[in-house]
């Protein structure tokens, strides 16, 4: 049996537990909130022995995996204490708040000799694997350029309150949310990223906070361009203050054919044929208690059932996002916010 710790008890709840809890040979052993009283509630709910108010004392309670949920801020902290104890690492994405503290939790994880993972669930999207396996397979040939959209209103609204994630610092921003995602499935498909380019706005520079506005200094737009070592050009556009939502809406265009993926339905054409269907639905059903849209959700069971096999039988760890993986795109987060800073004027 698997025993799993959960720190945060937002996605945690959400999609962590109930996962976990849905696979046979995992047990959630213990969870824990900073909020006091917060984890003895959700232990109650799900039937969870162990609830805590510090995460200190959920890494040395007797566990397997450590799942790391909070904002990225406390991805370091939390990362250095558990693999310290020897625990196994499951982080959220983003890595971390900056290439230089997800280096330094790559090394220590590397040093004690832990299996340490980036939570990039849709890895593990039955769609999103067969696109895999056609590139592979040379469906389209050689890749060339790939595009990957994901435009919400989520935080369209000027009057939604400030948050962690209107916070630069604390490791907000719609990159880490969700450009970390789509990166790391670019570079699952077409591989290393040799070059990067691109920009980053905030549209809504201030939200409110109290009794007045403060600013905002995370990002809610960005356009990412990636240069691959295979030759192909891949752009992700990313927005959570549209006035609309579409997505994620993925095309890879390749000499020989072309794959689309729109609404979750899969298309793909040879060159000169008319476009079919290639979809892979899910056949996983929602665990009890998950409360999260099923492409998200359901993706982080079969990661779960992953890793699970990972730990107890030694089977490989591929394809699972490591944190070296995880590194790879916070180079890639970085350096679009470092390019987003300064416009060039013509």
């Amino acid at each position: 049996m698997l025993r799993v710790g959960v720190i945060g008890t937002g996605f945690g709840v959400q999609v962590q537990i109930p996962a976990f809890q849905s696979v046979p040979r995992a047990r959630v052993v213990a969870v824990a909130s900073r909020t006091p009283g917060k984890a003895a509630q959700v232990a109650s709910r799900f039937g969870i022995p162990q609830a805590f108010d510090r995460w200190e004392a959920l890494i040395e309670a007797d566990l397997d995996l450590v799942s790391i949920t909070p904002q990225p801020l406390w991805h370091r902290p939390m990362s250095s204490l558990a693999v310290a104890h020897r625990r196994h690492v499951l982080c959220e994405k983003p890595m971390a708040v900056n290439a230089g503290e997800a280096a330094q939790m790559l090394a220590e994880a590397e040093a004690a000799g832990v299996v340490h993972v980036i939570d990039h669930e849709l890895r593990f999207n039955p769609n999103r694997r067969r696109i895999k396996r056609l590139i592979e397979d040379g469906f389209i040939g050689r890749p060339r350029h790939a595009l990957i959209t994901v435009v919400s209103d989520v935080r369209a609204d000027p009057a939604g309150p400030w948050t962690w994630w209107s916070d630069a610092a604390q490791g907000g921003g719609v990159l880490g949310a969700q450009g970390s995602h789509q990166i790391d499935l670019l570079r699952y498909w077409l591989g290393d990223v040799t070059a990067v380019g691109g920009a980053a706005e905030t549209f809504i520079g201030e939200r409110p906070d109290g009794g007045g506005l403060r600013p905002v200094t995370a990002e809610d737009f960005a356009v990412v361009s990636l240069r691959f070592a295979g030759g192909a050009v891949g752009t992700v556009l990313l927005s959570v203050v549209a006035a609309t939502s579409r997505g994620p809406r993925i095309e890879v265009w390749g000499d020989e054919g072309s794959l689309l993926l729109d609404d979750e339905r899969l298309w793909g054409a040879r060159r000169s044929g008319a476009w079919r269907e290639l979809t892979e639905p899910e056949t996983l059903p929602v665990p009890p208690g998950m409360d999260y849209a099923p492409l998200w959700g359901l993706s982080f069971v079969r990661l779960a059932q992953h890793l699970t096999e990972v730990l107890l039988d030694g089977a490989p760890l591929a394809p699972a996002a490591t944190y070296r993986d995880g590194l790879a795109t916070q180079r890639v987060l970085d350096a679009v916010r470092t390019a987003g800073a300064s416009w060039q004027a013509l």
